[in-house]
C-alpha cells in the first residue's frame, strides 16, 4: 500500500473510508492524537487526515446555525460523520457550511 502524502494544502486532503474516518467518532469529546495514531500505525499522514477532517467537522458542528439544525433533526450527526469522511476542504481547512450541510441532506434522501 502506498503511504498516504502529507497534506500541505486543503486540496491535498485525503478521502478517508466511512469506516476509517467514523468508527467510534464521539463529536462530544476530543480525540488524543495517540489514540489516532495507534488507528493509522503504518500511516502517519493518514492520522493527520483524520485530525484535519475532525477538526473541520467539528467546527462545522460548533456553527450555530448548524447546532440547531442537528438537535432539530435526530440522526443528522451520524450522516455528518459519512459525508465528512470524504468531502473537500476550502483554502481555510474546513467544510464550506452550507454546501456540507447540503451534501449531509443527501444523503439522508
Amino acid at each position: 500500500m502506498r503511504p498516504t502524502p502529507f497534506p500541505t494544502c486543503p486540496s491535498d486532503v485525503v478521502a478517508l473510508s466511512v469506516a476509517e474516518f467514523a468508527y467510534g467518532l464521539d463529536l462530544d469529546r476530543s480525540v488524543p492524537i495517540d489514540a489516532v495514531c495507534r488507528r493509522f500505525l503504518d500511516d502517519a499522514n493518514r492520522a493527520v487526515v483524520w485530525v484535519i477532517r475532525f477538526r473541520a467537522l467539528t467546527a462545522w458542528c460548533e456553527r450555530t446555525d448548524i447546532v440547531a439544525w442537528l438537535h432539530a433533526e435526530p440522526g443528522q450527526a451520524d450522516h455528518a460523520r459519512e459525508v465528512a469522511a470524504s468531502f473537500a476542504l476550502n483554502d481555510d481547512w474546513e467544510f464550506d457550511a452550507e454546501p456540507f450541510r447540503s451534501a449531509v441532506e443527501a444523503v439522508v434522501s
